[in-house]
């Protein structure tokens, strides 16, 4: 018997183990509706359980697990997160932390979003990144995993889709991204001029071609704001039961604030950063100026997209 949500909430430990658990019948190559005739669970059960509407109890994850001959300690660790989540507070005391929690990353929950701040003060994120400016970040020692390619193309294709035709065209409907970079997260010298200015105009072409995604400057002349230098992703979500989180990568790993009170800070961050921004019609125009000026010392080259930029740039200027 599957188990109800508390507070009507499913947490990020809920969906964690709803995909996990779910996700077994992959090593099987079966449909839902393979596990279906298998378990014996009903078509609604197991689109509740997908979905998150409502927990995996202990006896669901050992029906499956049982179906799909998963190994004993992936179960256990599976059974060990259902207990839990009927009382965290009740089973963290008794176990005194000490038993494996379930782990997600980054791509699995922001593939769940509907909408995604990024606050990026240090580095340019790895949705955006061009694969030469990543491979920079690893030589470097900066970031410590390849892209996911697969999660981030998902992403991507959905910034694509207009809200007005989302629920046509993708099943996980569209997605908003706002980007909030610092100017020095964009012309540090990572890789060489060469990997910057193809990464800065990478981003204009991004945010021309992607009718999700809007890239805004924090201007680099600002005085000091709260929140300054500190980088998050806020990730907002259609379904009710999903609350707002944020996400916060630190050299111990990723943190996770799901309380209105962690948010809270975050959510005060990001209205300081509206008194800092450079105006979002003009993002275009310094992308491709400040590429310009990583170029024209590189054998002053002249792509189209450079001859483009030019173009914008002196727009940019007549509007002035």
């Amino acid at each position: 018997m599957a188990a109800k949500l508390i507070d009507g909430k499913a947490s990020l430990e809920v969906r964690a183990l709803s995909r996990r658990v779910l996700g077994w019948r992959r090593k099987q190559n079966w449909t839902l509706e393979d596990l279906k005739e298998i378990v014996g669970f009903s078509t609604a059960k197991l689109s509740q359980l997908s979905s998150a509407v409502i927990r995996c109890s202990p006896m669901d994850v050992v029906k499956i697990a049982s179906a799909c001959g998963v190994p004993d300690d992936e179960v256990e660790l599976c059974v060990q997160a259902s207990h839990r989540l009927g009382d965290p507070q009740t089973w963290d005391y008794v176990t005194r932390g000490a038993w494996p929690r379930l782990t997600w990353t980054y791509w699995d929950v922001a593939t769940e979003a509907s909408e995604l701040v990024i606050v990026a003060a240090d580095a340019i994120p790895e949705l955006v990144r061009t694969a030469a400016h990543h491979a920079a970040m690893l030589q470097a020692g900066a970031t410590a995993h390849e892209l996911d390619f697969r999660l981030r193309e998902e992403i991507l294709s959905r910034l694509a889709i207009g809200p007005r035709d989302g629920a046509q065209r993708s099943s996980a409907g569209p997605l908003l991204v706002r980007l909030i970079v610092s100017e020095s997260a964009l012309t540090s010298n990572v890789g060489g001029a060469r990997v910057v200015a193809d990464q800065l105009l990478h981003l204009d072409e991004l945010q021309e071609s992607l009718p999700g995604l809007a890239i805004e400057v924090v201007d680099g002349g600002a005085g000091p704001y709260f929140g300054m230098g500190k980088s998050f992703t806020m990730m907002r979500f259609v379904e009710r039961r999903f609350d707002d989180v944020v996400h916060v990568r630190t050299i111990h790993g990723d943190s996770w604030l799901e309380s209105e009170r962690e948010r809270q800070p975050y959510e005060h961050a990001l209205e300081s950063l509206e008194a800092v921004l450079r105006p979002r019609e003009e993002t275009s125009a310094w992308l491709c100026q400040a590429a310009m000026q990583l170029q024209d010392p590189l054998h002053n080259k002249r792509s189209k997209r450079s001859e483009g930029c030019r173009s914008a740039i002196s727009h940019s200027g007549a509007r002035a």
